[in-house]
């Protein structure tokens, strides 16, 4: 609304303008036109001179081209920090999001070490893993909700800290092109379809607190792909490189350990697919509307449409649980302690 109110004032000015330079125009014609009949008048041949426009009449049409001038600038410069203002209210409100799902990440992992479980059969377990753990058994005979926990747990200290930094990385990014909305459905929706495809391929007892930042990452990809030929090369190869470090560390612990890549498969391509249906361009737009400049043009940075998002969002979960209906998912009696990293 700021933006349109702008480019209607901008426009109502320029007329106002137009209006006072061709009054300007026509005085120093007239003055010329005066000038030119002194020089060729003569008394054979007197010419009437035409009424020239007074030197105070001038004086006030500047006054008044300066007053308005002036008043563009104010209302230009009072729009821009109104802009301002309101993109940085919502990178606070961004950064409020993020900062809390990261918190929620670190507080059930501490409370994962302050809340062992010890007996002869499982050794050593906490109370969030073994209610919360994604455990194919359990979750067919009706603990559903282990399709939904797993996204907030970690199975040791080096993993909730590589999900927290890549999260607090790759989170801004996709906040600022998608919306604080959409980037939370984002992050919903990769750690619920992570745990789902782990269901359907692994029998192993798993957590998936990384799942959800490699569905971050799956729609970062999306929104420099399609916004590439107006974003700066160097901000997306040094992005590029944390998400190649993240997606290496990752494959490397899988020689060294049981991870489950199969949740950061199916977590990423479904940042992917949703952040294609979801995506919005940047767009160029006169800089003059927004510094009060002559000339130039600008990045508008347009957010994703909540509602399509949220629908959309809707859409995916409705086809991911319809998939239980008809995939299997591998069943397999483990010891817990056989525990897996995702």
């Amino acid at each position: 609304m700021d933006a349109n109110v702008q480019i209607n004032l901008k426009d109502e000015l320029e007329y106002l303008n137009a209006y006072l330079d061709k009054l300007d125009k026509d005085a120093n014609l007239e003055n010329n036109v005066s000038s030119a009949f002194d020089d060729e008048a003569t008394e054979e041949n007197p010419i009437v001179k035409p009424i020239s426009v007074s030197k105070e009449s001038r004086r006030d049409s500047e006054e008044r081209l300066r007053s308005f001038r002036k008043l563009r600038n104010k209302d230009v410069e009072s729009g821009s920090r109104r802009s301002e203002a309101l993109e940085q209210n919502c990178e606070t409100s961004d950064f409020y999001l993020i900062g809390t799902l990261a918190s929620i990440n670190i507080a059930v992992f501490l409370f994962e070490i302050a809340s062992p479980v010890r007996n002869s059969e499982f050794a050593l377990f906490s109370l969030p893993l073994l209610y919360g753990a994604k455990i194919n058994d359990l979750i067919l005979v009706g603990e559903w909700w282990r399709l939904v926990t797993p996204m907030f747990l970690h199975s040791g200290a080096f993993h909730v800290v590589l999900g927290s930094w890549s999260l607090l990385t790759f989170g801004p990014e996709v906040c600022r092109g998608y919306g604080s909305i959409t980037f939370f459905l984002i992050y919903v929706l990769g750690g619920i379809s992570g745990n789902l495809t782990s269901f359907l391929h692994t029998p192993e007892p798993a957590v998936g607190g990384t799942g959800p930042v490699f569905a971050i990452i799956g729609a970062w990809l999306i929104y420099q792909n399609q916004n590439k030929d107006v974003i700066s090369k160097d901000d997306f190869d040094r992005m590029f490189q944390k998400a190649v470090i993240t997606t290496g560390v990752s494959f490397i612990l899988s020689h060294f350990g049981p991870i489950d890549d199969w949740t950061h498969l199916g977590a990423v391509l479904t940042g992917i697919v949703y952040g294609f249906f979801t995506c919005a361009s940047l767009q160029l737009d006169d800089a003059s509307s927004r510094s009060g400049q002559d000339e130039g043009i600008a990045l508008v940075k347009r957010h994703a449409d909540p509602c399509k998002s949220l629908i959309i969002f809707t859409i995916s979960i409705l086809f991911l649980s319809s998939l239980l209906f008809f995939v299997e998912p591998p069943l397999e009696t483990v010891v817990l302690e056989d525990f897996v990293q995702l």
